[in-house]
């Protein structure tokens, strides 16, 4: 079996893989700031529940926060013995690299653009979006004739939020749910409009935006946390495939072995 970790932001996530099927997945939040137990020591707590029975003989690993890598890859090689394969663009790839910048690139973003022109856009063969909302809204564009093109970074509704709440004087923290009436007529619901409303519109416009200097028409990927209500509200036609970073690092430490 091969265990796939996503280092992300606001959680690390873990999928069990026998050959590309994902028989487990899990979400784990990250260690509150004010504990005092070592990292190595929560994230092994953490795993051992679930990591002590499969016959894990291999880890991929994506992490968007150095800090944390080392903790984790500790914990999790006191439960296996299987060695961990760091995804990075110098890597194998299913795809050309067309990046001015490829060791800036988030192994992240790389994973979910993998993931999404192999499972896609490679067989037919056909241009794919990836975009993936969560505490950032990453978009990928992968052209039809197999290079990785680039893409957009902005922030997510819980960035925006915190933005409005360090930025502002009187505005209130709200939950993040989209109201029921687009014109928001309380200030609550205002800033649930604008915020998750105004996530709904930024990538309406920036599918448009991406799609305009490609050949054909894209396939269109939605994953990450804010996955479900992109493909709820948005183009009918567009795949979801919440765990797309898990299978994009199941897909490249396998390319790797």
């Amino acid at each position: 079996m091969l265990l796939a970790l996503d280092l992300g932001n606001s959680a690390v996530k873990a999928g069990l893989f026998e050959g590309d099927t994902l028989t487990w997945q899990a979400s784990f939040p990250t260690p509150d700031s004010s504990s005092t137990e070592p990292e190595d020591a929560h994230w092994h707590d953490a795993f051992a529940p679930h990591l002590h029975d499969p016959q894990i003989d291999r880890v991929g690993l994506v992490s968007v926060l150095p800090a944390r890598t080392d903790p984790v890859t500790n914990a999790v090689q006191s439960l296996t013995d299987a060695p961990v394969t760091p995804i990075h663009p110098g890597m194998e790839l299913p795809f050309v690299l067309d990046y001015d910048t490829p060791d800036t690139l988030g192994v992240d973003r790389l994973a979910a653009a993998a993931a999404g022109w192999v499972r896609h856009g490679q067989d037919v063969p056909r241009s794919v979006l990836v975009v993936d909302a969560g505490t950032a809204v990453n978009g990928e564009v992968i052209h039809r004739d197999g290079r990785y093109l680039g893409g957009t970074i902005g922030p997510g509704p819980a960035l925006s939020r915190e933005a409005l709440r360090r930025g502002t004087a009187q505005l209130p923290e709200i939950p993040l749910t989209l109201p029921d009436h687009p014109v928001g007529q309380s200030t609550r619901t205002a800033l649930q409009s604008g915020i998750v409303g105004g996530l709904l519109d930024s990538v309406r416009g920036l599918t448009d935006r991406l799609a305009q200097p490609l050949p054909d028409s894209p396939r269109l990927i939605f994953t990450g946390g804010w996955s479900t209500l992109l493909a709820r509200h948005l183009d009918a036609e567009a795949r979801h495939a919440p765990h797309l970073v898990l299978r994009g690092t199941r897909l490249l430490t396998s390319m790797n072995r």
